[in-house]
C-alpha cells in the first residue's frame, strides 16, 4: 500500500512539473492536457512492464531492473566501484585491438549505463518497478517534446496532427515508452536534431555540445544504427543552407553512400560494411525466440542485399499480417502495419495540395529517408517479430509524421460530414 501512494505522489509532483516546464514547449495545450499527455506515456509504460511480466516470462525490462536492484545496494554501499563499470579498463583488456576494445566499451557501456541510471532511480522509488516506470519516462518524454518544437516551428497550423503522432498513437507510444533503449533513442536524435536547428540559426558553443552529447548517446544505445542515420542527417545539414535544392543534397548524399557501399565490397571482400550487416545478421540468427520469419542468410555483397530486400521488406512493411499474428502484442503490430498503409492509400487519394513542396522540405526527407532506410535495414537483419516492432518504433514514427502532415484531413473531414 505504501508503494502505490508514493506511486500516486510522485504521479501528481511529475505531472504537475511537467505541465508547467512544457507550458512553452507545448503551446496551445492547457495544463490538464498537458498533464494528460505525460500521464498517458505513464500509463503505457507501466502497461509495458505488466505485459512482459505477466505474458513474456519478464523480458530485458525487468531484467534491467532487477538488475538495477543489486547496482543501487551497491551504490550505497561501494559508490567507486558502481562508478568502475563505466570505466574502458576491463572492455579493452579482453580485446586483441583498440578498435575491437571501443567495439566492446560501446556494447558494455549500452548495458551499464542503462541498469545504473535505473539503479539511481532506486534511490528516489524504492526498488519499485512501476515508480521507476513513471521517472523513466519523465526524463525520455522529452524527446518527444522536442520533436514537437522543432517540427511545430516548422509546420505550426498542424500543431494537432504532431501531437497525436508524437504523444497519442498508442502503438509507437507503447514501444517507446518501456524500460528499454528505445525510449532514450529517441532523446538522443530529437537533442541532434533540435540542437542542430538551433545552432544553424544562432552558432552557439553549448548546442554544439548539445549536438555532440546526442551523438554519443546514439553510438552507445544503437550504434549499428548510427551509420543509417548519418546519411540522413549530412543531407539536411547540407539542404538547410539551400532548402529548395534539398532533394538533389539527398540524392547526392545516398547516391555518393552507395558507391562507397559497392566500392568497398570489391576493394575489400572480407573487410568491409557488408560483412559486418552479415555478421550481425548471424548474430540474430542464433537467438531463439518464439516466433520467427524466414530471413535467408544474407551474403555480403551487392547482389546479396538484392535478392534479399523482398523478404527484409516484407518482414518489417507487411508482416506480421493478422491471420499469422501470434498473440496480442503480434496482433498490436499487425494492427499497426494495417493502420501505415491505410495512411499510404489516403495520401495517395488526399494529398495536400502543395505536396511536392512539403515532400521536400529537408526535415521531412531526413524523417522519410531515415526512416525508410532503417526499417529495412531492420528487415536485413533481425527475424524475429517482436523484436521488429520494437526496433522500427522510431523510424516508423517518423514515417508516420512525414505521410500525415502530407495528407489533406480537410478534404477527407468534408468527405465524411
Amino acid at each position: 500500500m505504501s508503494k502505490a501512494l508514493l506511486f500516486a505522489g510522485y504521479f501528481i509532483c511529475f505531472a504537475f512539473l511537467f505541465q508547467r516546464l512544457a507550458r512553452k514547449s507545448l503551446a496551445g495545450l492547457n495544463p490538464w492536457q498537458r498533464m494528460g499527455v505525460f500521464g498517458f506515456r505513464v500509463l503505457l509504460g507501466c502497461l509495458y512492464g505488466y505485459i512482459y511480466l505477466h505474458y513474456y516470462q519478464g523480458d530485458d525490462t525487468w531484467m534491467f531492473f532487477h538488475d538495477s536492484v543489486m547496482e543501487h545496494k551497491l551504490l550505497m554501499e561501494h559508490p567507486l566501484a558502481f562508478l568502475k563499470d563505466l570505466s574502458p579498463q576491463a572492455s579493452f583488456a579482453a580485446s586483441t585491438n583498440f578498435w575491437q576494445g571501443l567495439n566492446f566499451y560501446i556494447r558494455d557501456l549500452e548495458y551499464y549505463t542503462m541498469v545504473k541510471l535505473l539503479a539511481v532511480l532506486n534511490i528516489f522509488s524504492r526498488d519499485h518497478y512501476y515508480i521507476d516506470v513513471l521517472l523513466f519516462e519523465f526524463l525520455t518524454i522529452w524527446g518527444s517534446v522536442l520533436l514537437f518544437k522543432l517540427l511545430n516551428g516548422v509546420f505550426p497550423w498542424q500543431k494537432k496532427l504532431l501531437i497525436i503522432a508524437l504523444f497519442l498513437v498508442p502503438t509507437t507510444g507503447f514501444w517507446l515508452s518501456g524500460i528499454r533503449a528505445e525510449g532514450l533513442l529517441l532523446l538522443f536524435i530529437a537533442i541532434i536534431l533540435y540542437f542542430t536547428n538551433k545552432w544553424f540559426e544562432q552558432k552557439k558553443l553549448s548546442q554544439m555540445l548539445w549536438i555532440l552529447a546526442g551523438l554519443a548517446g546514439f553510438l552507445i544505445y544503437r550504434s549499428q544504427y548510427l551509420w543509417v542515420f548519418l546519411p540522413a542527417y549530412i543531407a539536411w545539414t547540407l539542404g538547410k543552407v539551400r532548402p529548395q535544392k534539398s532533394v538533389y543534397y539527398f540524392l547526392f548524399v545516398y547516391l555518393l553512400c552507395l558507391i562507397v557501399f559497392v566500392a568497398d565490397t570489391w576493394i575489400s571482400p572480407q573487410r568491409n560494411l557488408a560483412t559486418s550487416i552479415a555478421s550481425r545478421q548471424h548474430e540474430f540468427a542464433q537467438l531463439h525466440g518464439n516466433t520467427r520469419f524466414r530471413l535467408d542468410s544474407l551474403q555480403p555483397s551487392v547482389p546479396g542485399f538484392i535478392r534479399l530486400l523482398p523478404q527484409a521488406f516484407a518482414n518489417t512493411f507487411i508482416r506480421p499480417l493478422i491471420l499469422e499474428a501470434k498473440g496480442p502484442l503480434q496482433i498490436m503490430a499487425s494492427l499497426e502495419v494495417m493502420a501505415g498503409w491505410i495512411l499510404v492509400v489516403l495520401l495517395l487519394r488526399f494529398p495536400v495540395r502543395d505536396w511536392k513542396q512539403k515532400m521536400t522540405h529537408p526535415l521531412l526527407l531526413l524523417l522519410l529517408c531515415y526512416g525508410v532506410s532503417q526499417v529495412l535495414m531492420i528487415g536485413y537483419i533481425v527475424p524475429f517479430p517482436g523484436a521488429i516492432v520494437r526496433y522500427k518504433a522510431i523510424p516508423e514514427l517518423f514515417l508516420i509524421i512525414t505521410i500525415g502532415l502530407s495528407i489533406d484531413w480537410k478534404r477527407i473531414y468534408s468527405k465524411i460530414k
